[in-house]
């Protein structure tokens, strides 16, 4: 991904910010299928055994993966609480095999600004974003083009992790969710994961253990059914995501 865009703020496609973005190699080569493989081993090992993930709705996320096919991706969203939403939780919900794997957005500067980060992320299937300079991009460009290819993507609208001691929604959202849709013809499906931040907290290490995260599928959702107008879809991602988040502290509540 070698194309660049030129802006006016210089600042924000730096030499620093073109060399990460110059990095990205999406190509599933034999070492990358094979440690993408045992990094999402290791995650589920971490989520499953030494934690414990329950799960509502997975059988929307079955449903979704099943209808996945050329010209209909699959697009996930969801909240974001810990560094390690993806991959430990995400490799939850995916076997082994690069195909399975999902692509994910991630920050051009801190996931490849190095060339050992660029092995490493490369191989974990991020594609970098360069935060500011807009949604009309290389990074964005590759995952339309996934979804439009039948793959799954997974993006986090918030733009960063939530910093509130509850997990709670950090708002505004980001419009690049709805420059996906506009771009490409996906299936939506949101979640909202609660306890990561238990797992993972911010400052921490190494990962906890005997902790239990709750995870809740949404409704899953058609480009058809929504329509591609970006404030009405950004509403209904927002909606969505906080209708979920309620669910989670209903329960909490009640227990």
């Amino acid at each position: 991904m070698t194309e660049r865009k030129t802006v006016r703020d210089g600042s924000v496609w730096s030499p620093k910010a073109r060399a990460a973005v110059d990095r990205f190699d999406p190509r599933p080569t034999r070492l990358r299928r094979a440690a993408a493989g045992g990094v999402a081993a290791l995650s589920r090992f971490l989520m499953l055994r030494l934690n414990r993930v329950e799960v509502m709705g997975r059988e929307r996320l079955d449903e979704a993966r099943a209808l996945q096919r050329p010209g209909r991706g699959l697009l996930t969203f969801s909240n974001h609480v810990s560094l390690f939403d993806d991959p430990w939780l995400l490799a939850c919900f995916s076997g082994p095999e690069w195909s399975s794997l999902r692509w994910i957005a991630a920050d051009a500067l801190n996931f490849f600004g190095t060339p050992l980060k660029a092995l490493v992320f490369n191989a974990g299937k991020a594609v970098p974003v360069v935060r500011g300079a807009g949604l009309d991009q290389p990074g964005m460009r590759f995952l339309a083009e996934r979804l439009e290819a039948g793959d799954w993507v997974h993006i986090f609208p918030e733009g960063g992790r939530s910093r509130d001691p509850e997990g709670r929604l950090r708002r505004p959202l980001k419009s690049g969710l709805a420059h996906l849709v506009r771009h490409s013809s996906p299936m939506l499906l949101g979640f909202h994961h609660r306890g990561m931040e238990r797992i993972a907290p911010i400052g921490s290490r190494l990962p906890r253990i005997g902790k239990r995260v709750d995870v809740r599928f949404g409704e899953l959702r058609t480009r058809e059914s929504l329509g591609t107008e970006p404030d009405a879809l950004m509403q209904w991602v927002e909606d969505e995501l906080l209708r979920l988040e309620a669910l989670a502290f209903d329960v909490q509540a009640a227990s």
